[in-house]
């Protein structure tokens, strides 16, 4: 398992324990879905998990952009499990 897939079962783990609801996001025809959706209380965050030296493609950007701009979704990079935690506030974070 490399370091990107660690960091997204520590986090997906940790998040199931603190009541959020995680699902795979993909889409179907598109490129450039985050990993993950989280879910709990009425807020919904994507996230898409890069080891620390990984970078968003082009197709990424556009995606994220559009579903920040469009859809109103919160939409984060993660590259490591403390930012993962900071994300969804399993350590008091956002």
């Amino acid at each position: 398992m490399g370091p990107e897939a660690r960091i997204e079962r520590a986090i997906r783990q940790e998040a199931i324990r603190a009541g959020w609801v995680v699902r795979k996001l993909a889409f179907p025809g598109t490129r450039g879905a985050p990993d993950r959706i989280f879910g709990k209380g009425g807020r919904a965050v994507l996230i898409e998990f890069k080891s620390a030296h990984g970078c968003s493609s082009v197709q990424q950007v556009r995606r994220f952009r559009e579903l920040r701009e469009v859809f109103g979704f919160e939409v984060w990079l993660c590259a490591s499990v403390e930012r993962g935690r900071e994300i969804l506030g399993l350590n008091g974070g956002v």
